[in-house]
């Protein structure tokens, strides 16, 4: 997997190339802690995720310091189905922000 960073003032954008998956788990997570303490909002960009198990759901309930605002941006059928899943199983988690973000249109 390859994570490509792009940090814009407060706001960062984090670009996965592969599965999330609990392989690559502890690397999203490493890639999530190292951001600088002032960015305040994180977008995942899932274009280039062709698939995401379970640990995508462990990944967006991270908890962190400093808390941070996080959205979705093109997302894929497959996200989609993981999610919908996630947010009638555990509707108290808040899912469905995910799946109603501004960034969370489809990939083309």
């Amino acid at each position: 997997m390859n994570i490509t960073t792009e940090i814009y003032g407060t706001a960062a954008t984090l670009t996965p190339r592969g599965d999330i998956d609990f392989q690559h788990l502890d690397l999203l997570r490493a890639t999530l802690h190292q951001l600088p303490p002032t960015v305040v909002h994180v977008a995942w960009d899932l274009r280039d995720t062709p698939f995401v198990d379970v640990a995508a759901l462990h990944l967006l309930s991270t908890p962190g310091s400093p808390q941070r605002a996080t959205s979705l941006a093109n997302l894929q059928p497959q996200h989609r189905r993981l999610l919908n899943i996630a947010c009638k199983l555990f509707p108290d988690a808040d899912f469905d922000r995910y799946l109603n973000g501004p960034g969370a249109q489809q990939a083309v």
